[in-house]
């Protein structure tokens, strides 16, 4: 019997690699570096090196946010692979998350900004009308996403329904961990729309949830998406400190 795809040798993966997460008292001491080129260094002697890997310290947001982009997809891709076929597409779709608030970018007539043109996956179907990029998307395989381009829903919405019919079928424990994990993320959701200021706390009310329900569902597939929902939340966080610091430098703290 092969390893690679197999279900246990997945999850083994995955809990190895959920033990890797960086603690709250490292994100500590990386946030008291108060320059980019000093935080970017303290990122690079911890587990979240991979993230920075490609990053210069004169590189703007939009390039920093671009080469997150491309590294969550290549993490998202790599889990999903460790699974069995039947889970992988599955797995994967969720690397297109962070390219969802530029298909919203897209659908608006106004013309498509520099920074978005130079992505390399939506860049090249930035011109044109809604109507022309949604065409262009649906020639792509992020073509379940084109009714979002075209104004016909939302980018959200788009996302789970392709999400829902990538699903496979699965045992009763599966189906109830993965209820679990949509009312998590649905209460964050709300809790977001709610908040009228900094949503650290929040994050951290999220992370803690996913952390329990990743023990509850150790033995299902639901645990390598409760994993990357966990690392999802610490890109947002290093997300979140890189900009700072580009932007803001050594006042970050007056503007988070």
């Amino acid at each position: 019997m092969a390893i690679a795809g197999n279900l246990d040798y997945a999850l083994a993966r995955v809990a190895a690699r959920q033990g890797q997460r960086v603690d709250d008292a490292a994100w500590r001491r990386l946030e008291a570096s108060r320059d980019l080129d000093h935080y970017v260094a303290a990122v690079r002697s911890t587990a979240l090196a991979r993230w920075v890997s490609a990053m210069a310290a004169d590189h703007d947001c939009h390039t920093m946010e671009r080469s997150l982009r491309e590294q969550w997809r290549r993490y998202v891709e790599e889990v999903a692979g460790w699974h069995p076929r039947a889970w992988q597409a599955w797995l994967a779709w969720p690397a297109w998350l962070p390219a969802l608030s530029l298909l919203a970018q897209l659908a608006r007539p106004a013309l498509t900004p520099q920074w978005l043109l130079a992505d390399p996956v939506l860049g090249p179907i930035g011109v044109g009308t809604p109507s022309d990029r949604a065409a262009a998307l649906a020639r792509t395989r992020l073509a379940p996403l084109a009714p979002a381009v075209a104004g016909r829903t939302s980018p959200g919405a788009a996302w789970c329904t392709q999400w829902q019919v990538l699903q496979p079928r699965s045992d009763i424990r599966t189906q109830h961990c993965l209820l679990m994990l949509r009312r998590t993320m649905e209460q964050h959701a709300r809790a977001l729309q709610l908040a009228s200021d900094s949503a650290e706390v929040l994050r951290t009310e999220l992370a803690n949830r996913l952390q329990r329900l990743f023990r509850a569902a150790a033995d299902t597939v639901i645990a390598s998406v409760c994993h990357l929902a966990l690392v999802g939340v610490d890109l947002e966080r290093l997300r979140g400190g890189l900009a700072c610091r580009r932007l803001f430098g050594d006042d970050r703290a007056e503007h988070r």
